[in-house]
């Protein structure tokens, strides 16, 4: 078992002292009211982590004036009227054991109020022209900083953060692709860094000088014509001679490179300037990005390449993710698999707060709790895919009695399959964990069992959960069924496709994910899609990678096509009312994507107890709803 002694080692950000050296980055959960106060759910939110051992927390961006804010629901230090509802945050941290930093922030070209900037340029991936500041509004923004590290020093916050990355209106000033002032606040290294120097300094004139003060700083704008990893040791330099505390290095402007970075991204892409960084200043530098297990963070920790390690979105998916490293229980951290599914789109399940496709408790948690079963049952889950073995863990942790019965060998339904495709391993890690979970809780499992009545009626359940998944879709195309065509299913669990020249029908997630592997492994692919654009339901920042991987193979894509016939050797599809005749290929491959599989309900309805049909048995769907269904079923036994 590694043994985390820098992980777990106290260090110090000025004279704050941290229990640890694992920060928790800062990261909108949008759960403050809409008036920018602080909720009871953002304090249980954020209570959680600090009871899951983290040092510090860093809060999500906070607006420092009112044309600053960036979204609904974001926290507001803009008016001395914050300060009640900051300190109930603050005494609730606190209380738990870990030290709280106010994050100040202004959205400029990000805001929802008034688009602003340093110079009239859009951001990267807009037509809209912000209004360049005057210098005079520029002096007052700096006011508007240091009044609201003065309130949140009156809240009882431990230290601040500066945000000066992300393409927020500060990275806008420090960044040449976005400052083109000819006046103090443009021009040089010194020009650029004008304002945030005056708002450090200010800060500790207006704080005190042992007030600490952090700056988030890009180590890469990941623009061409930004900062990259000099251009940002060099501003460090500048950020340590006006007072910063701590330089914590983030990466990315406007959504351009990896400021939320999927699975595809290599692990630690931040750190390599933040080592940089890191040379050039005396003060603690702390790194973020694609940094999610104990064993990485101890690595950068050792070899000095960092002092702090700043955990986002690992912390969305376990809050208690520094007490189970401490404890060598590193199978029991619920997994970022960088998906992207919850945390940055698609929220659902109870409004527009974000949350975590692998941890539904994740932001929900005055909402969802595991506590005891008034009335213990004995429950029978059939089906070990996501949806059975979450309502398992789950049921089972509420105390009641649970049998798990999968006619695999192993745990994990599509998932399995799902996992298979580049960059789709951490899909894995996430059903190693809640087979770990069922473990934990006691759910006794059979694996290589087909369930049927006579099972059911020995056993006599109380309740018995039908989660048998989904099958591939077959539709009544002419022509297929005679086909004789291989479905992505099989060719992800192994099965070799004849010849190099495939034709995949389908370029959803599944048609899509399929393609990349086999082009991976030197298939000649080309892929139709009846929608405009190929896997429309991932993520941008995931779509985006997935396809340059794509092209990068050589794939043909076919977009806005209507397949009409199948042929063992290609297709008729329409496309722009015109029929196109498509053959030569050796293979073809069905990827519509999967229906209900749901063959023992029938069985089973007078079998003397509650019955449910859960998860793609009950109706085809994905992850995002097989974890949390199963969950929620778990827990209203």
């Amino acid at each position: 078992m590694v043994k985390y002694t820098k992980l777990l080692s106290p260090g110090k950000i000025g004279n704050l002292e941290i229990k640890n050296r694992a920060i928790m980055a800062p990261m909108s959960a949008a759960l403050a009211h809409p008036d920018g106060t602080i909720s009871d759910e953002l304090i249980a939110y954020l209570k959680s982590r600090a009871d899951g051992g983290i040092g510090l927390i860093i809060t999500e961006y906070a607006f420092v004036n009112e044309e600053g804010r960036s979204s609904d629901h974001q926290i507001s230090v803009a008016n001395d009227d914050m300060i009640p509802g900051l300190r109930k945050l603050t005494d609730a941290i606190h209380a738990a054991g870990a030290k709280i930093c106010l994050q100040l922030q202004h959205g400029g070209r990000r805001s929802i109020v008034r688009v602003m900037a340093p110079s009239p340029i859009p951001k990267q991936d807009e037509r809209i022209t912000p209004d360049e500041m005057t210098t005079a509004e520029v002096y007052s923004l700096i006011d508007d900083f240091i009044a609201a590290a003065v309130r949140a020093k009156k809240a009882g916050f431990d230290m601040v953060e500066v945000h000066c990355s992300h393409g927020y209106l500060l990275n806008d000033f420090v960044s040449p692709s976005a400052n083109r002032r000819t006046d103090e606040f443009g021009g040089s290294i010194k020009g650029r860094t004008k304002a945030p120097v005056m708002i450090i300094e200010g800060i500790k004139k207006a704080c005190g000088n042992d007030y600490p003060v952090s700056v988030r700083l890009n180590g890469d704008d990941m623009v061409s014509d930004g900062n990259h990893a000099r251009d940002t040791a060099a501003i460090a330099m500048v950020f340590e001679s006006a007072g910063a505390d701590l330089i914590n290095i983030s990466g990315g402007m406007n959504g351009v490179g990896y400021g939320i970075a999927p699975a595809a991204v290599e692990t630690g892409y931040n750190v390599d300037p933040a080592e940089e960084v890191r040379s050039v200043v005396n003060i603690p530098v702390a790194v973020a990005g694609r940094i999610n297990e104990p064993e990485y963070m101890e690595m950068l920790l050792r070899k000095g390449k960092v002092d702090f390690i700043t955990i986002g979105r690992a912390l969305f998916a376990d809050p208690d993710f520094i007490n189970k490293a401490a404890a060598g229980l590193e199978e029991e951290i619920a997994p970022c698999v960088g998906c992207l599914q919850r945390c940055y789109d698609n929220y659902g399940h109870g409004g527009i707060f974000r949350g975590c496709m692998i941890n539904p408790f994740s932001m929900r948690e005055t909402t969802m709790k595991i506590t005891p079963a008034k009335e213990p049952k004995k429950v029978m889950v059939i089906g070990a895919g996501l949806t059975g073995l979450n309502a398992a863990w789950t049921a089972a942790a509420c105390g009641h009695t649970v049998r798990l019965v999968e006619a695999g060998s192993m745990p994990g339904g599509q998932f399995r399959q799902a996992c298979v495709p580049p960059h789709k391993q951490l899909l894995a890690r996430a059903v190693v964990y809640y087979a770990n979970m069922c473990k934990k809780y006691g759910v006794e499992t059979l694996y290589n069992t087909v369930a049927d009545r006579a099972m059911v009626d020995a056993y006599k359940p109380d309740v018995l959960i039908l989660a048998t998944g989904g099958q591939p879709l077959r539709p009544g195309i002419p022509g297929l069924r005679e086909a004789g065509c291989l479905t992505n299913r099989e060719i992800l669990e192994g099965q070799i496709a004849p010849g190099p020249k495939v034709l995949m029908l389908g370029g959803g997630l599944h048609g899509a994910e399929t393609a990349d592997f086999m082009g991976e492994h030197g298939y000649d692919v080309t892929v139709i899609e009846m929608r405009d654009t190929i896997a429309v339901q991932d993520h941008p920042a995931v779509r985006k990678l997935l396809v340059e991987r794509l092209l990068s193979h050589g794939e043909k894509l076919i977009t806005s096509a209507t397949v009409k016939h199948v042929y063992p050797d290609g297709v008729d599809y329409e496309k722009d009312g015109e029929l196109v005749h498509l053959g030569g290929f050796d293979s073809v491959i069905l990827a519509f994507g999967f229906g209900s599989y749901n063959p023992l309900e029938e069985e089973m309805k007078d079998f003397g107890g509650k019955l449910i049909v859960l998860g793609d048995a009950n109706k085809a769907s994905n992850g995002v709803n097989a974890i949390y269904n199963g969950t929620v079923v778990g827990l209203s036994l």
